[in-house]
Parts: C-alpha cells; sequence; structure tokens
C-alpha cells in the first residue's frame, strides 16, 4: 500500500529523516499530489534557492507518482472542507486537497501538520520537523 507524503514530510523526506524513509518503505511507494509538489516548489522559490538548486527540487518531485485532481477529488475536497466548517475548523486550503487525495486513493498521510487528524477518514502518521 502506498502513503501520500505531505509537504513538510517531504522536506523531511529530501533531507533523508529516518522516520519518514522507513514509513516511505513500509508503504512504498510514496506518492504526492499536485498540491504538496506546487506547495514545495513554492517553499524553495519563497526560500530564494539558486537556480540549480531549483532545478534539484524539481528532479526530486519527479521521482515521485504525481495525482491530479479530478471530479471525485472535487467533491470529496468539497465534503470534508464543508464538514470541517460546520463544526467551527479549517484547514490550510491546500491540505483540503492532499486530504481528498489520501481518502480517494484510500491511502494514509505522512505529514507534520497535526491538523489532517481533525478528518476521521483519513489515517495520519505524524513525523517531527527535525
Amino acid at each position: 500500500m502506498a502513503i501520500l507524503v505531505d509537504t513538510g514530510a517531504l522536506e523531511l523526506l529530501r533531507r533523508r529523516s529516518e522516520k519518514v524513509e522507513q514509513l516511505a518503505l513500509r508503504f512504498f511507494p510514496p506518492v504526492i499530489c499536485t498540491h504538496v509538489a506546487g506547495e514545495f516548489l513554492y517553499g524553495q522559490i519563497a526560500a530564494n534557492v539558486s537556480s540549480p538548486s531549483l532545478q534539484q527540487a524539481r528532479e526530486f518531485l519527479e521521482s515521485f507518482e504525481l495525482f491530479g485532481p479530478g471530479l471525485s477529488t472535487a467533491a470529496i475536497y468539497a465534503r470534508i472542507r464543508s464538514e470541517l466548517k460546520a463544526v467551527g475548523r479549517t484547514l490550510p486550503d491546500p491540505d483540503y486537497w492532499i486530504a481528498a487525495h489520501a481518502i480517494e486513493e484510500r491511502m494514509p498521510i505522512v505529514s507534520t501538520d497535526s491538523h489532517f487528524k481533525l478528518i476521521v477518514e483519513v489515517s495520519v502518521y505524524l513525523v517531527p520537523i527535525s
């Protein structure tokens, strides 16, 4: 069974975090979605990395299977966002999409963000930022 890697965990994986590597091997293959790829590249650009480093980041992303959203993903996104809003909870917008992909593909998420635990349909493996 695969695992969906969130942005923070993806950066830890890039830095060779033992905990994230173990989860990636246990739930091989690790996959990402377009929202994670976008957040990851945004982080690189916001950090003002050099052009060669940005190219390395893109090459790193190319090593993953990439899920894109479809209508089913959008329906799950809308449902979980409205359910959380009804109880006064919100997430960063990309995280609704990440959770929607995890639900749609029936896979756990590895993340540094505990707020994924608000979504009962998602199994989350939390890893500390190190």
